[in-house]
């Protein structure tokens, strides 16, 4: 057998180090599989976390739907570094809107405190007192939590007077004024919807709204309702501001993942083009050393030399790939707490959303649908009204004499009469048919596809089963009937215009005698 030369021993060691540094880029290209991988994993947890936090205003809906599509282009992720900064900016857009509702707020603040301090014969400390306090409610604020105080001690101070005004025993004269007063909060609770907590408070200030109420009753009653509505509009902006707060901080935490993984991503770029360089001029130096070798011994160690700087150049690139792999994994755990934390944050701030959207187009007294669901109502159905050419019927039913079941037997009893027409209402229509509480004792029904026969059947129906209904107070039956005007969308008219016909007719019914349906022809 022939013995193999230097010049074949050096050809196939140069070939087994070739053949390593082939398998080294082979690991070079696993490891870039795994980091696009990973950017991928970052990618959707951002599409993701952007998706929860939809909702908000349409500038930020508009700037999150721009990232998603940016983001879209894994190849060019380097444009989605801008529109995150966008995003932080539409977040401080935010936060200069409620700014601008605080700075808002602060300039009716500073006029009630000064109309209170026209008020003659004040004391003079109340005086002074308004007067820090006018100078203070002008300072700069910037969250809700400074301006809130300054409602409180207002509020002490409008207190503080009424007590010092009311310490006389000499009651305050109760006038028509007074008494009109207490019928338009009694109908303003009607037509709130307070929180549950919130509720048997204001049935106690409706029920005493009902009967003989003194001016200091009714001074209370009022204070009571401004507490109320006060606490209720703390708890929806505090739900607010603390759900932005966290919206801001995890894009924060995002943008500053994916800037950190982008700077990462071009230096392990350059790290891999250095290291191949090296690789590449290290083989080159051993074929030289092959090609230029005379004695085996020469060329062995000038080879070992170079094999040991080419394991070392693999074992440091080793340690950097697995430095690189654990902040890559560390960086991936966070962004996952991150986004499971805001996504359960979202989840339940939208369900709250939900059911206030829910409460919003419901009439808190009848529980029928408000003004709200029927304008919405009403526009659906007039686009298919003139895309299809639908017949549509608008009927506005008003109670007879109502006011006077208010002033006879208390507001208690005018509650209890529109719940009972409401459901008498809503049990007469069929399916597709609408009905909605418009205002005070006037309700409004929308009839698609019927003729001007089954209108008349319809509405007579109606009104023949509310007059029906057995209604007691005290042992005391009360009639109650409606008034019905109607009118068919016809033409070019809008509408407004129907409705304005409708309710023309309805009030011929008025003029007519009541209890009785008008149709306009």
């Amino acid at each position: 057998m022939k013995e193999a030369t230097p010049s074949d021993l050096a050809q196939d060691n140069l070939a087994h180090q070739l053949k390593r540094a082939q398998v080294a880029q082979q690991q070079l290209r696993d490891f870039q599989e795994l980091h696009d991988r990973q950017v991928r994993g970052l990618v959707e947890c951002i599409h993701h976390l952007s998706i929860n936090c939809k909702g908000q205003n349409l500038e930020l809906d508009n700037r999150l739907a721009k990232l998603r599509a940016q983001l879209a282009d894994e190849k060019d992720l380097d444009k989605a570094l801008p529109e995150l900064a966008n995003l932080c900016r539409a977040l401080q857009n935010q936060y200069q809107l409620t700014q601008r509702e605080i700075g808002s707020s602060q300039q009716a603040l500073l006029s009630l405190a000064r109309r209170l301090a026209q008020l003659a014969e004040l004391p003079d400390q109340m005086q002074r007192e308004l007067h820090f306090f006018q100078q203070d409610v002008q300072k700069p604020m910037h969250t809700l939590w400074e301006f809130l105080p300054h409602v409180t001690r207002l509020i002490h101070h409008y207190e503080s007077l009424l007590k010092e005004r009311m310490a006389s025993d000499e009651p305050l004269p109760i006038t028509p004024r007074h008494r009109q007063l207490s019928h338009e909060l009694a109908h303003l609770l009607s037509e709130m919807d307070f929180r549950t907590e919130s509720r048997d408070v204001v049935a106690a200030i409706k029920a005493e709204l009902a009967g003989e109420i003194s001016a200091e009753q009714l001074l209370e009653a009022y204070q009571q309702v401004l507490h109320l509505v006060l606490a209720d509009i703390a708890k929806e902006k505090s739900a607010s501001q603390q759900f932005l707060y966290a919206l801001n901080d995890a894009l924060g935490a995002v943008r500053e993942a994916v800037a950190d993984n982008w700077n990462q991503s071009v230096r392990n770029f350059g790290h891999q083009r250095e290291f191949n360089r090296q690789l590449s001029t290290q083989c080159l130096e051993i074929g030289d050393t092959v090609r230029n070798a005379t004695q085996l011994d020469q060329l062995k160690q000038h080879v070992g030399n170079e094999l040991s700087a080419i394991r070392e150049l693999l074992k440091k690139r080793d340690e950097e790939e697995t430095r690189e792999f654990a902040r890559l994994k560390a960086s991936m755990e966070k962004m996952r707490k991150e986004l499971t934390a805001l996504s359960s944050e979202a989840s339940g701030y939208k369900e709250q959303l939900v059911e206030q959207q829910r409460l919003n187009m419901l009439d808190a007294l009848t529980q029928l649908p408000n003004r709200a669901a029927l304008d919405e109502r009403l526009k659906r159905e007039y686009r298919n009204v003139r895309r299809y050419g639908n017949d549509l019927w608008v009927a506005v039913a008003d109670i007879d004499h109502f006011k006077g079941i208010n002033d006879n037997f208390g507001h208690t009893t005018g509650d209890k009469t529109l719940q009972v027409v409401a459901m008498a209402l809503k049990n007469s229509l069929r399916k597709g048919e609408f009905v909605a509480r418009y205002g005070g004792e006037e309700f409004v029904l929308l009839l698609p596809d019927v003729t001007e026969d089954q209108v008349h059947q319809i509405l007579n129906r109606t009104r023949e089963r509310i007059k029906a209904i057995p209604f007691k107070f005290r042992n005391e039956k009360l009639s109650i009937t409606v008034s019905i005007g109607a009118a068919l969308v016809t033409g070019g008219e809008t509408m407004q215009e129907t409705f304005e016909r409708a309710d023309a007719a309805l009030y011929r019914a008025k003029r007519k005698g009541r209890d009785r349906v008008e149709i306009d022809t």
